[in-house]
């Protein structure tokens, strides 16, 4: 599946009355369908463009794309933060943080979250969770 093709799917379920579950039922046919790393750029470009849609707590997304976190997922969170913060993804960095374990690394991405509060593209949200 290309990353058009997921942009597409997760475009047909953004004005759902109910994502969260709508979310959960797509996350279950790319498992299926053996989606995998590929998934993240798209999901996040649309958590970009969607910034008040809730995703859920955190959300059947958030867990999907979580699972690649030795596939560069933490490389890919942090280019979407620089772009266009917005609430969801600042909560999925804070995750990462709290379970990273190398210092340095710890650091980095703190430091990638308190930028969010000079970053033009963040919404208000993003900007009070950076504080």
């Amino acid at each position: 599946m290309t990353s058009q093709d997921l942009a597409n799917q997760l475009q047909h379920i953004a004005t759902s009355n109910d994502f969260p579950s709508s979310s959960s039922t797509l996350v279950q046919k790319w498992s299926a369908n053996g989606v995998g790393s590929e998934a993240v750029e798209p999901v996040l470009r649309f958590m970009e463009a969607h910034p008040d849609i809730d995703f859920g707590t955190p959300g059947a997304l958030v867990h999907f794309v979580e699972r690649f976190r030795g596939c560069q997922y933490t490389e890919h969170l942090v280019e979407s933060v620089k772009r266009k913060p917005t609430s969801i993804t600042m909560w999925m960095l804070n995750r990462v943080i709290n379970g990273e374990n190398e210092a340095g690394s710890k650091t980095h991405l703190i430091a990638v979250m308190r930028q969010v509060s000079h970053n033009p593209f963040a919404d208000a949200d993003a900007k009070d969770l950076a504080e």
